[in-house]
């Protein structure tokens, strides 16, 4: 039996906790719902780069847009790649290359990357009709092409943007998204890691 002073003890710590979380919210809102105002995009941009090698990604940064094609053109001789499949959107329409249907037996995956999350070095690729998830999966080479402008500091910054988005438009509701942290891994029972066993082996990311 909870005696009648014990509730009332029980009641105002509850209060209490409530009260101070109340505050740690909106102490914490414009960090973690805001956290693009006064950003310096470079840092963004940079703290990305090094946790996304730190986790086996490859990046490379052009200074000319124009150049990105040449780039993925090298990357694709550098691989000796004799099939591609690639997203049906610009800039990737431009690649005078054969297109491979059969995602299973492309050499090469080249997508965009809707977003990037700083924090954690993570691409983030919403998936379309004219945007298969597949393409960043199935092929042991995955190239995803990133706009700087894109990388956002956290994941409560990128779902804010996201919410916007879709609460402008929901028509342009994706129907996937894929969080992709370098290339796949795996681990045995002895925690011996492999890299592309279930994916990739190789995550590369160009940022224009």
């Amino acid at each position: 039996m909870i005696l009648k002073e014990s509730k009332e003890v029980i009641l105002q710590n509850l209060s209490s906790i409530a009260t101070e979380e109340k505050g740690i919210s909106k102490s914490t809102e414009k960090t973690f719902l805001n956290p693009q105002l006064s950003i310096d995009q470079s840092k963004l941009q940079n703290d990305f780069i090094a946790n996304f090698k730190m986790v086996s990604g490859e990046v490379h940064l052009l200074e000319e847009k124009g150049r990105l094609i040449d780039k993925i053109n090298e990357l694709i001789r550098e691989f000796d790649a004799q099939s591609v499949s690639f997203w049906n959107t610009e800039p990737l329409k431009s690649l005078e290359l054969t297109h491979e249907t059969d995602l299973a037996s492309a050499d090469i995956g080249i997508t965009g990357a809707d977003f990037a999350i700083a924090d954690t070095g993570t691409l983030v690729l919403l998936s379309g009709p004219e945007q298969p998830r597949l393409t960043s999966l199935l092929p042991p080479v995955h190239i995803a092409i990133l706009k700087k402008e894109t990388i956002v500091s956290n994941i409560h910054a990128l779902f804010a943007k996201l919410g916007k988005s879709y609460k402008k438009n929901y028509d342009e509701l994706c129907t996937c998204i894929s969080f992709i942290t370098g290339p796949s891994r795996t681990a045995d029972i002895e925690l011996n890691l492999t890299l592309g066993v279930h994916g990739p082996g190789r995550a590369i990311v160009i940022i224009v």
